[in-house]
């Protein structure tokens, strides 16, 4: 490969989880390393492409950290340079893809300043895995152009960017959520205060990617009757737009449903 030329760190992204989404170039990546470094669960069937002699390191995630020096210093860049320095191949695995939500740290851009050589190697995220194996339209050529990928685990912005993907989902956009089921109460209020209609669809999916695999349909003003409890395992991607809806189910996917409060009336 050649990023090896110069003994790259290579920054993989593992897909959603099924080793058989792995992209040909990562796989390679992963099968040639001396070193495989990761920091979440969600990437570990993949190791077993890893060779016998390579040594796998589970690292502790870190804080984002700020100001000068600090955020070299995190356990994941540290062991990056402890291994290429002694002239090993690294491969760093994130989950999904590198691009997309990145992790707490850029190690790309530390790497930079540290005159480290680092590629990255594209990955699938799991809101374009479930939406492939859902078959969900979430873009359609002259009807629905775009596509909002949101992380929703902390909002500090009183709901700001929700009220602005509002305005999206009116054009007929999809917004796809991430890490928002913590959130989804307020989110789901800020959508219909911001005018989003009852009728709009809303396609859940739970460990996209992963044998156990789950989802649910259901609409706007279904999920917000139900007290926005689906009680799907985590991780949840949400599909929320106008042409969402499952024109497939994958084989052996468990369909859950939304279902009102006990109390409720």
């Amino acid at each position: 490969m050649a990023e090896h030329g110069e003994n790259r760190v290579l920054i993989v992204g593992a897909g959603p989880g099924d080793p058989e989404l792995l992209t040909v170039r990562g796989a390679a990546a992963i099968r040639e390393a001396d070193v495989i470094l990761y920091d979440c669960g969600t990437v570990e069937p993949v190791l077993a492409l890893a060779s016998e002699r390579a040594a796998i390191v589970r690292v502790d995630r870190s804080p984002y950290e700020t100001g000068e020096g600090r955020r070299e210093q995190t356990p994941m860049i540290v062991v990056i340079r402890e291994y290429r320095d002694r002239g090993l191949r690294v491969v760093r695995l994130k989950t999904g893809d590198p691009s997309l939500f990145g992790g707490e740290v850029d190690e790309g851009d530390v790497l930079t300043r540290l005159g480290i050589p680092w590629a990255a190697i594209p990955g699938i995220c799991a809101g374009a895995a479930a939406a492939s194996a859902y078959a969900l339209p979430i873009s359609r050529k002259f009807e629905s152009d775009a596509v909002l990928n949101l992380i929703a685990a902390a909002i500090t912005d009183d709901f700001a960017l929700i009220r602005d993907a509002a305005h999206l989902l009116g054009h007929g956009a999809t917004v796809v959520l991430y890490m928002a089921t913590a959130n989804l109460p307020g989110i789901l209020r800020t959508f219909r205060e911001a005018g989003v209609p009852d009728a709009m669809p809303v396609v859940a999916v739970s460990k996209a990617g992963w044998p156990d695999e789950a989802f649910a349909r259901t609409t706007l003003g279904e999920l917000t009757a139900a007290g926005c409890s689906i009680a799907l395992p985590e991780p949840v991607v949400y599909h929320i737009g106008r042409y969402v809806r499952v024109r497939n189910v994958p084989a052996g996917s468990q369909e859950f449903f939304v279902k009102a409060p006990e109390n409720a009336g």
